[in-house]
């Protein structure tokens, strides 16, 4: 391979779409053609050397892994080289279940996550197994460091504000020939993001609501995410390079008369979606 590869894994909030036990219009359009459906916000790398680098470990790993299957030779046994987690919200480190000796049984995969993150995993069954297995091996990240993952591949984590109650939370630059900004999950905007946004040739940032009125039956201030609307104000000028990612199934950016999306894409904004390659 002698480019790098980033795809979507996922574009969804944690629960995905269809979410367990919703019965709204999205996500019953979601189980009735499940071209519709959407797993929890991930990100594959593959680098020059072939090897498969997965931003968050989520409870779709199976499927999701079978995304990239076209990349590698079809009689590989295909689990990730290494993993970058974000934080500690179920969507994106409780797929590291499935590396332990119940299902894959990994060797000493490298896990790369802040020491917060770290001491989380450790603190908690049955994470804490496949760190005592070695099944995986904690590979700490210093913020703001760069880490060289492959040839011509680096990736530098960036602290961004989120609900920390058990981990921090990061974001990532990836830098190839391309420098693409992922940031799937936050709570609001930050000089940090818009400087990373800015220099970034793409930003792949948290969509997760439409509007802040978009939930109801609960406050927007106890689960806060940058919504769609005051994003596209933000970054005007800027459309070509922003793809929105994280959507919850609240989101009417998902409905099915596709009104909003088409609107969205029209003004040059992209949906992430399940398979879709950005050039790095």
């Amino acid at each position: 391979m002698n480019k790098v590869i980033a795809r979507i894994l996922g574009s969804a909030q944690d629960g995905g779409v269809p979410q367990v036990g919703c019965l709204c219009e999205r996500c019953q359009w979601a189980r009735m053609d499940t071209a519709h459906a959407r797993f929890p916000a991930s990100l594959a790398i593959v680098g020059r050397s072939g090897r498969l680098l997965l931003i968050d470990a989520t409870p779709s790993l199976p499927q999701q892994l079978d995304l990239v299957r076209d990349l590698f030779p079809s009689d590989k046994r295909l689990l990730p080289d290494s993993v970058l987690l974000s934080h500690a919200h179920i969507g994106h480190y409780s797929g590291l279940m499935f590396f332990g000796k119940e299902v894959a049984s990994t060797k000493a995969t490298p896990v790369y996550c802040t020491s917060a993150m770290k001491h989380f995993l450790k603190s908690n069954k049955p994470f804490s197994y496949l760190i005592e297995r070695d099944e995986i091996r904690i590979k700490e990240l210093e913020k703001s460091k760069t880490i060289l993952f492959d040839e011509g591949l680096n990736i530098t984590p960036i602290e961004v504000p989120h609900r920390n109650g058990d981990a921090d939370t990061l974001s990532f630059s990836i830098r190839s020939y391309r420098t693409l900004f992922y940031a799937p999950d936050f709570d609001h905007y930050t000089e940090t993001i818009d400087r990373c946004v800015r220099s970034s040739d793409i930003s792949v940032l948290d969509g997760c609501f439409w509007s802040r009125q978009e939930v109801s039956g609960r406050s927007y201030e106890t689960i806060p995410h940058p919504p769609i609307v005051e994003t596209l104000e933000r970054f005007k000028g800027l459309e070509n390079r922003i793809v929105f990612t994280h959507m919850n199934h609240t989101n009417p950016i998902l409905d099915r008369d596709g009104r909003l999306r088409s609107e969205l894409e029209k003004n040059g904004f992209r949906l992430a979606r399940e398979g879709m390659d950005i050039p790095i």
